[in-house]
């Protein structure tokens, strides 16, 4: 695997776009009534969003459950685990897991908050590897299922907000960790894959100051061009694409585009002070690299110095595993060096 490091004289080279099928999304369930036949993708997608098949809501919290357990299993002698629930901005109780670990020696440690990708996403057991490496490290990680994850109550699910409370629960489980006793409120970082690397990129313009440093994988940071890109222009773009954000927001992006740039991170670089690992894939199908390589160019030009932009060669979204192998210790390799230095 190579990566390629940002550089202020670089320019990232055309790349070939293949849209490839979004993966780590959870699938719908199928309507327990019939739905009227269509096959406009743009009507197929808001029927899916107006489903209210109460069994799916059911059997999303028994695949909760039972990953859960996995999780649990996985994490017998190897981890200190706990499931736990925060309250975030508005009250709205924020389930999350935390992970430490066994022996924890005395004094206070540098902690790490995972946001998991897709906003309709979930922490999933499979994700427990990455982060037993922060806690073999001597980490402290708390992964929260931030509002509208999947797995819980309908009214959990609606409760999105796409960079706006969602960022809140993200800041709450910061300030948990540092009221925790054995935290080192000084050495918590957040990092975050696709939706997550957004929460991550979101939070840090959000709260200067209160995170030691972020690590996105490639998340979207321009929810402007995102939903007015010309067409052709952005090989990401799917049908009912600004339907759906305007849900998500509240609004669309024709009634409040000011509100969309408020919440693209590509706009705020300037609040953004925190070190800063950014990683991405240059064949994403999913997230384009461009928004990525927009990122750096907005914090070399609001003047950050202690960025970091690695494009992975042939990288997809979420990259095969040897490439996602090398990013994640990048990844690793970066807290260490930043937590070292405090």
């Amino acid at each position: 695997m190579r990566s390629r490091t940002w550089a202020a004289s670089m320019l990232l080279a055309a790349a070939t776009w293949t849209v490839l099928p979004a993966r780590g999304q959870p699938a719908p369930e199928p309507a327990a009534a019939p739905v009227p036949a269509t096959n406009d993708p743009a009507e197929l997608k808001r029927l899916w969003a107006q489903q209210q098949d109460a069994d799916r809501w059911e059997k999303g919290r028994l695949l909760k459950q039972i990953d859960d357990l996995q999780i649990e299993l996985a994490a017998k002698g190897v981890l200190d685990y706990r499931k736990l629930d925060y309250a975030s901005s508005d009250g709205l109780q924020i389930p999350a897991y935390l992970f430490r670990p066994l022996a924890l020696p005395a004094g206070r440690h540098p902690a790490v908050i995972y946001a998991h990708g897709g906003q309709h996403g979930q922490f999933r057991s499979r994700l427990l590897p990455r982060l037993t490496e922060f806690v073999r490290r001597g980490y402290i990680v708390l992964a929260p299922d931030y509002r509208s994850s999947a797995g819980y109550s309908r009214e959990f699910h609606d409760a999105a907000d796409y960079g706006g409370r969602e960022i809140d629960d993200m800041l709450a489980a910061r300030e948990l960790l540092a009221a925790m006793p054995e935290v080192d409120p000084r050495r918590i970082a957040i990092i975050g894959e696709s939706h997550g690397g957004y929460n991550t990129l979101m939070a840090l313009a959000r709260a200067p100051g209160k995170f030691a440093a972020g690590v996105d994988f490639f998340g979207p940071t321009d929810l402007v061009w995102r939903l007015t890109a010309p067409p052709g222009d952005n090989p990401n773009a799917e049908p009912g694409d600004r339907e759906y954000f305007a849900r998500m927001v509240g609004r669309s992006i024709d009634e409040a585009p000011e509100l969309y740039r408020a919440r693209s991170p590509r706009y705020l670089a300037q609040e953004i002070s925190a070190p800063l690992l950014i990683l991405h894939g240059d064949k994403d199908a999913i997230v384009s690299v461009r928004e990525s390589v927009w990122m750096a160019e907005a914090l070399e030009k609001a003047g950050r110095k202690n960025f970091s932009l690695h494009i992975i060669e042939d990288g997809q979204h979420g990259y095969p595993r040897p490439q996602m192998d090398e990013a994640w210790r990048l990844a690793y390799e970066f807290l260490d060096r930043v937590f070292a230095g405090r």
